[in-house]
Formats: structure tokens, C-alpha cells, sequence
């Protein structure tokens, strides 16, 4: 966006914004990155068969538990803290026209199998009367780690809040699930794990979400696999402390509206890595947004963004992956770095922009590599633009565009190749709209040599969103 330079710290300090972004992730070395084999396996035996019918299920005591036939009312687990409870669904439908579906109440774990080829549908009602003290807002509500698994598939209509909600871990191996929700799709307050599976989950807030916002090893989000088929009021998936995704495909779609505030694909208060995957994503918002910083190595994307495709307020890194971005504004960070990879961006306002999100780090762009295609569309537009330095040391870079680079401090060409409107230059000039005319560059500034990047800078802050 263009450069209107105003001072912002007094600001951050006035409204008490404390959320430093370090260098790295946060949560690098703290969260439990793993999914245990014993979670994923989704054999029982010896299932005792609970017997349905018009009145609550009370499971008491240790042990495997089946339900099939109708229930008209609610499952509820409460068994001593170190003892686990597996329920197995085999073709169960729930009904409850006042209170939840399946309510752990108490237990060290608690495993939901879906039995091979069954459909489970599980519907609640608009209105819940409380039996407890606790707040149950979820069709399934755990106050344990619950672990969901099986190759069957699961129904819930949550017409009360949120679909499946665990305040403990939450994690998922297998199954399909259909969910259609006035509130949350799925949430794991520590965390929520995804390794396999199939999710359509149509909800009026956060589709996935992990929300511990007292621990930062906690609050996180990791998928290694699955198939995602998000169309979100709120945000698609949101790690308030990391979102980490090794593997997967994501059709996401985020719809504005006067209930929620934010409308993003993928997000994260501090930390988003992503590995692998392909991602559609199509949203109100940004497309994949991080108050912190964002990593990605490799994955196929594809980004239509009312705001800006990728945008993290710290860094910016990316090391490979192939992406299509169409947006306001392409890809924007404090520090922005692209290693590797092939990127098409058709932007209306900039197609890279470097601001002063936090103040960890000085405003730059540095390519290092990779194929870089920017289309800017009319107007008063950049396709490069940084409030600091611009570093290009490598890659190909091919620009259509009335204004090219735009930069406040600095511009170095040490390498690569730089095409623009057509043609193969081999200097680097600076549009300021709205200012005097920086003069062409091919590996100095007009006006003295600039600075290398000084990466950390202390007393970073920044709000969260």
C-alpha cells in the first residue's frame, strides 16, 4: 500500500499492545508436533452395547461402549480422571431437544470410533438446559482429550453453537465428517491434531480453531493429511499460537458478515509453517495471515483475496511451492524473503510490500531466487514496494507495470534476472508517488550506498487481530 509514514509506537504503547514477535517461531521446540499410532488404530473389542431409547446414556466405568439405533437425548461420560472410555458409533443416531449430544464430563482420555461403514448423525437443538455447572456450547462437548478415529461417517448438525468442541487435545485420525454449525466447526482448545480424513464443514464461525491463549506450546493446530472442504463465516483455520501444516487439501471459502470480524483462510496469532499441501483458498479476508511470522517450504496455492493473499507482520519467508495469487495487495510483511519457488501475483494496489508492521525487523524485500511473475493493475500501484530496502540477488523477476519498485532507504541488484513491461534491465528504479524520484540503480543508490538489513531491531510489538 502506499506509503503514508507515520510513527506508530506511542500508539502500540497507548493501547497496551504486548505481544512481542521474535525472531523464529515462538512455539519452535515447545509444541507436540506428533500423532500417536494408538490414535489412529480404531479396533475395539469386547464392546459392551448400550441399550438406546428416550432417556440420557450414562457411561461410569472404564471400558468399550457401542451405540446403534436412535437416542433421544445424551450421551454422558463422566469417569475418574485416569481412567479412559472408548465409544464406539455403529450406525447411532442422536437427538436432543435440550441439551447436547455426547457430553464428557470427566476422564483422562475419551476415544469416539466410527465403526467401518456407518453413519452417525448426531442433531441438537437451538436451546440447551445446563445439568452442570459447565458451559457446553458443542452437539459433542469434552472437558477431556478426546481422540476421534474409524473410517465411518459423522453427521453433526449443531443448531446451538459449535460442532465439536474439546477443552483438553483434540485430535482427529480418519473418518468423514459433514458438519453444519451456527457456531465453530471443530475446536481443541490446547490443540487441535488432523493426520487423515475427509471435512466438510460449513459453519457461522471458525471452521478449525485451537484457542489457548495462555501457553504459547498450546493453542496450536497441525494437520499432516485430509481433505478440506471449509465455507466459513468466520476465519477457515485459525491456531491462535501456530498453525502447522505438513500435507492435505484445502478448498476454503470465507464469507463477510456483520456477525465476525475476521474472514481469513488460514491464520495464526504469532506462527504459520506450511510444508505441503494444496490450498484453494477464496476469502473476504486475507488469505493466509499471521500476526507473527510465516514460513513455506513448498505446497500448491491458489489465492483470491479482497485483501492481501499472505501477510505476516514479521517475516515473510519462502522457500519453494507454487502459487497463484489474485488479491488487493499480493504478498506483505515487515521482512520479506522469497528463496525459491514460482509466483504469479495480479494485484491492485502493491504486489510485494514491505511495512512497518513490528518493529523486530527494518522494512525489506530480499529474492534470492525463485520465478516471480507480478501483473499490477492501473492506478497508483507498485509491484515492489518496501518502506525500507529492496535486496535482489538472484531469481527471475517479471513485472507489468506503470511503477516497478518503489523504496524509502535502499535498492541493491547483485543478481538475477529483472524484466519489465517486456523488457530486460539491468538497474533498479524508484517510483515515490507522492514524493521526489529516486534515481536508477544498478547495485547502488542515488544519494549513497545503503545499509545491509539489520534483521532483529528490539522492543518489537504487535496487536493481535
Amino acid at each position: 500500500m502506499k506509503k503514508i509514514i507515520i510513527t506508530l509506537i506511542c500508539l502500540f504503547l497507548l493501547c497496551g499492545c504486548s505481544s512481542v514477535i521474535y525472531e523464529g517461531s515462538v512455539t519452535d521446540g515447545q509444541s507436540d508436533l506428533t500423532i500417536k499410532d494408538e490414535d489412529k488404530d480404531a479396533s475395539y473389542n469386547n464392546a459392551k452395547s448400550l441399550e438406546v431409547g428416550d432417556d440420557d446414556i450414562y457411561i461410569t466405568s472404564a471400558g468399550t461402549y457401542t451405540l446403534t439405533g436412535e437416542l433421544n437425548g445424551a450421551v454422558i461420560v463422566e469417569v475418574s480422571k485416569d481412567e479412559e472410555v472408548q465409544l464406539v458409533l455403529d450406525n447411532v443416531t442422536i437427538n436432543n431437544d435440550g441439551f447436547n449430544c455426547i457430553y464428557i464430563k470427566e476422564a483422562d482420555k475419551v476415544t469416539i470410533t466410527l465403526a467401518d461403514g456407518s453413519v452417525n448423525t448426531l442433531t441438537d437443538t437451538s436451546t440447551y438446559t445446563m445439568i452442570d455447572d459447565n458451559d457446553v456450547d458443542a452437539t459433542i462437548f469434552s472437558k477431556a482429550d478426546l481422540v476421534i478415529n474409524g473410517s465411518g461417517t459423522l453427521n453433526i448438525n449443531a443448531n446451538y453453537k459449535h460442532g465439536i468442541v474439546s477443552k483438553d487435545d483434540l485430535i482427529i485420525t480418519s473418518g468423514t465428517y459433514n458438519i453444519d454449525s451456527v457456531g465453530q466447526g471443530i475446536c481443541g482448545k490446547d490443540c487441535l491434531k488432523i493426520s487423515d480424513g475427509q471435512f466438510n464443514i460449513t459453519s457461522s464461525g471458525d471452521a478449525l480453531k485451537s484457542n489457548n491463549d495462555e501457553d504459547t506450546s498450546k493453542g496450536f493446530i497441525y494437520i499432516t493429511g485430509g481433505t478440506f472442504n471449509i465455507n466459513s463465516l468466520g476465519d477457515g483455520i485459525y491456531g491462535i499460537n501456530l498453525v502447522n501444516i505438513e500435507g492435505g487439501t484445502f478448498n476454503i471459502k470465507t464469507t463477510k458478515n456483520s456477525t465476525n470480524s475476521s474472514f481469513k483462510g488460514i491464520k495464526s496469532d504469532l506462527s504459520i509453517t506450511i510444508s505441503s499441501g494444496t490450498f484453494d483458498i477464496n476469502v473476504a479476508d486475507d488469505g493466509i495471515h499471521s500476526d507473527g511470522d510465516i514460513y513455506i517450504s513448498d505446497g500448491e496455492f491458489t489465492i483470491v483475496s479482497s485483501d492481501d493473499a499472505i501477510h505476516g507482520d514479521g517475516k515473510v519467508t519462502i522457500d519453494g511451492g507454487n502459487f497463484n495469487i489474485s488479491a488487493y495487495e499480493g504478498i506483505e510483511g515487515t521482512y520479506i524473503t522469497i528463496n525459491d519457488g514460482v509466483i504469479y501475483i495480479a494485484a491492485n494496489d502493491d504486489g510485494i510490500n514491505a511495512g512497518q508492521k513490528v518493529y523486530t525487523y527494518t522494512p525489506t524485500i530480499e529474492i534470492n531466487g525463485g520465478t516471480i511473475t507480478i501483473v499490477m493493475g492501473q492506478g497508483d500501484t507498485d509491484a515492489i514496494d518496501s518502506n525500507g530496502y529492496i535486496y535482489v540477488n538472484g531469481g527471475t523477476i517479471d513485472i507489468t507495470a506503470q511503477s516497478a519498485f518503489d523504496y524509502d532507504s535502499g535498492a541493491e541488484y547483485n543478481g538475477g534476472t529483472i524484466i519489465v513491461n517486456g523488457t530486460q534491465v539491468n538497474t533498479i528504479t524508484n517510483q515515490m508517488m507522492g514524493g521526489q524520484m529516486g534515481g536508477q540503480m544498478g547495485g547502488q543508490q542515488t544519494g549513497g550506498q545503503p545499509s545491509a538489513p539489520s534483521g532483529n531491531m528490539p522492543g518489537g510489538f504487535a496487536g493481535r487481530r
